[in-house]
Parts: C-alpha cells; sequence; structure tokens
C-alpha cells in the first residue's frame, strides 16, 4: 500500500504511493491514516502531486495559520485560482482574510442569539414529533427515516429555502456533488457531475432571492447585500454555502451517532442515564467519523513542517479524519465513549476557518438525540448498515433499527 522513495535530501517528504479515493479505502480508510501517519509529518502522494499530512499535532497549527496555508487555492484538490475549475470558490471557505472576516461577520450578525433561541425550539419539537412517529412503527432506516428526513427539512425552512416535491433529493444530490468535486476529476465525480447537471436550472433558480422565504435567514443575506455589507454576487454564493455546509455533514454525523448507540448498549445506557451527554454524544460521533474527512490548503511560501520542506504554491491534502483518530492525541482513539472530553477534534477545522454553522449543526444534533434519549428505551441494529461512498463525505448510506418505546 505505502512505497516510500529514498528521500534525495535531508528534510525532503517521503512520497507515497496510497489512493485516498479508492473504493475500498473509501469503505475502510484508517489503514491509509495509519500509513499517512507513519510516514511522518507530511509525505507527497505521487499519485496526485499533492502533499499530505496526517498527524494531529502538525495538522493543528497548519490550520490556525492561514497566511502561511491559505485557503484561496480552493478546499478540494484542484486549485479554483486556475482556468478550467469546474465551480467558483465559496465566499466564507475559501477565502481569507480581510474578505473572510467581512462576510463571517455579516453572517454571525445575522445569526442572532435570538434566532437562535428561534430555531432551536422549532428544531426540538420537529425532532420528538418524527421520533414519537418512527418509534410506534418500531423499526425503521436511521438515515433515509430518521437523520436525513429530518435535517433536509428543518435546515432548509429555517434558512428560508421554500419547500417542493424535489427539494429533499436535489439539495443531497448538490451536497453530493460538492463533496465528491473536492476530490479528483474521477468516475465517480463524473458520474456525480452528470446527473447534477439534470437539476441545474433547479439549483440555479433556488439560490436566488425570489426564492427566498419573506423574512427568512436567506432573505437577510440579500438584505446585507442591499447594505453594501457583501457583494450582491456573493450573497447566492452564501446561501449556497451555508446550505451544503449545514445538511450533508450534520446528517451523517446524527447517522453515526445513532450507529454507535445502537451497538454499543453500554455507551446507550450511560446516555440514557445521564441525557445532558447529548452533545458528548454528538462530538465523539463526529470525531470518530468525521464527516468531511480531507480538507486542503496551498502554501504561500516555502515552509518546514516538523524537519521537511514544503514548497512555495503546494497544495497539502489535510486529513482530518486521521488527526481525529491519532493514537498520540487519544486514548482508545477508535472507541465510542462518551467520559471522553472530544476537546481539539478537528471535524469542524479550527482557527478563522472554523466551521461557522457548528452552532446550528449543533443544535439539531442534539435535538435529535435528545429526543431519541426521551422517546426510546431500547434501541439496537435491525441489521448490517451499509456505507455511502463519495470522494470527501464520509456518511452511511442505510442503518436498520429497532427501537422500543420508552
Amino acid at each position: 500500500m505505502t512505497h516510500p522513495v529514498m528521500q534525495q535530501g535531508r528534510g525532503t517528504a517521503p512520497v507515497l504511493d496510497v489512493d485516498p479515493y479508492d473504493d475500498a479505502v473509501l469503505e475502510q480508510p484508517h489503514a491509509m491514516y495509519a500509513a499517512v501517519r507513519e510516514a511522518g509529518p507530511v509525505a507527497y502522494l505521487s499519485r496526485y502531486g499533492v502533499h499530505v499530512m496526517g498527524r494531529h499535532r502538525d495538522i493543528m497549527p497548519v490550520l490556525k495559520d492561514w497566511e502561511t496555508y491559505s485557503s484561496t487555492g480552493g478546499s478540494g484538490l484542484g486549485d479554483i485560482r486556475k482556468p478550467g475549475a469546474w465551480r467558483p470558490g465559496s465566499p466564507i471557505v475559501e477565502v481569507d482574510p480581510p474578505r473572510h472576516t467581512q462576510v463571517r461577520t455579516v453572517l454571525q450578525r445575522i445569526l442572532s442569539p435570538g434566532l437562535l433561541r428561534q430555531w432551536r425550539e422549532g428544531f426540538e419539537k420537529a425532532a420528538d414529533e418524527l421520533v414519537q412517529r418512527l418509534v410506534e412503527r418500531g423499526e425503521f432506516d436511521g438515515v433515509d427515516d430518521l437523520s436525513e428526513a429530518y435535517v433536509s427539512q428543518t435546515f432548509p425552512d429555517a434558512l428560508g429555502l421554500k419547500d417542493s416535491p424535489e427539494r429533499r433529493r436535489n439539495l443531497f444530490l448538490l451536497g453530493e456533488l460538492n463533496f465528491d468535486g473536492q476530490g479528483p476529476r474521477n468516475a465517480r465525480f463524473e458520474a456525480t457531475q452528470k446527473r447534477a447537471d439534470e437539476i441545474w436550472d433547479w439549483y440555479l433558480d433556488s439560490m436566488k432571492r425570489e426564492a427566498m422565504v419573506p423574512g427568512g435567514f436567506g432573505e437577510k443575506i440579500f438584505q446585507a447585500a442591499d447594505a453594501g455589507e457583501i457583494d450582491h454576487e456573493t450573497a447566492p454564493l452564501l446561501v449556497r454555502s451555508f446550505l451544503r455546509g449545514g445538511l450533508d455533514s450534520t446528517t451523517s454525523t446524527i447517522s453515526a451517532a445513532l450507529w454507535y448507540l445502537a451497538k454499543d448498549p453500554a455507551q446507550w445506557r450511560a446516555l440514557k442515564a445521564d441525557p445532558s451527554k447529548v452533545r458528548t454524544a454528538f462530538d465523539e460521533a463526529m470525531r470518530l467519523e468525521t464527516p468531511i474527512q480531507n480538507v486542503c490548503r496551498q502554501t504561500m511560501r516555502e515552509v518546514e513542517i516538523d524537519g521537511v520542506t514544503v514548497p512555495d504554491d503546494s497544495k497539502i491534502l489535510i486529513l482530518l479524519g486521521s488527526a481525529n483518530r491519532d493514537p498520540d492525541q487519544w486514548e482508545r482513539p477508535d472507541e465510542f465513549d462518551l467520559t471522553r472530553s472530544t476537546f481539539g477534534h478537528l471535524a469542524l477545522g479550527t482557527g478563522v476557518h472554523m466551521c461557522i454553522g457548528q452552532m446550528v449543526a449543533r443544535m439539531e444534533g442534539e435535538a435529535v438525540l435528545k429526543a431519541v434519549t426521551s422517546r426510546v428505551a431500547s434501541l439496537e441494529l435491525a441489521g448490517e448498515p451499509t456505507r455511502a461512498l463519495n470522494n470527501n463525505l464520509r456518511s452511511l448510506k442505510t442503518l436498520p433499527l429497532k427501537a422500543t418505546a420508552a
């Protein structure tokens, strides 16, 4: 799996012949993580012509230093600054200060404490009603019937995106494309792009001002453009970025938390005994599964990372999933443990680019787990889960569950 090449000089990155986007690796990436960590602080992926990092202690400072390791080259393998990029950059994820600061300030103002309180109340009510209906059935799918059904309704509604019969299906297809597009232009990406081409007009129309529900979060972004706080062309891109960031990754984490709880009766009993641990359960699932597995940075000068030199203008693939299971950072890193402090996990990033929607994701995740803890007496697997393979989004495709009412 790994073939380190003889180093040509002190401080040269070892070369690895691994493919993070191979089906078998996407299904079980942990051996690949270990190989990257073993290779040193930074290695070179010959297959894709990029550097790669997997150690928590080296990744953390890189994510915090936006001036040296820029986001402007794109969060994926491709350099979005160059001709032929398949999409424009995100106005919040793929920009650096001062522009990033300006846009983030506008979003934080719109995400006022009052609005978040209002959302929390609605999220918890919707979660409780959905879980109650599913428990009455006895068996259900934790992805299709619960996490996807819940998030695809509550989050777009909260953003003020008009509903339609095709909204759920189309939004998840667009999310699939976004995360496939952060990897190489492989067969998986091309197939997803072909499917997404069929709904592209719907997507463009859905991000327009006239598609926003009056008074909603989306409309407030366009009003910020009217006030000159952001550019008018940035407004629909911000709606898009916030939507895609809060839909797929949140769904993935909720499904993962349900999976770990259903397959470990001791952890399920611990959560039932202390429902205040719903946030820990959500974060521990996020650490273990790390929905957004990788993020890229571009070096703005020649740098030395723990003794290894990386040239100027190099793309670095940062394996967040590897850092979150690094045995040098975590005891028993592959175990789900409600007594663990998850402080320092990197599933949400860190530094200026730390996920701005994390409060919303946590509110949704905690609402579902709170409802499940309250409404369910026993939770167990009703079959083997299956995984949805994507170039960068780690998620389950199916999660058969059996529940009895509390």
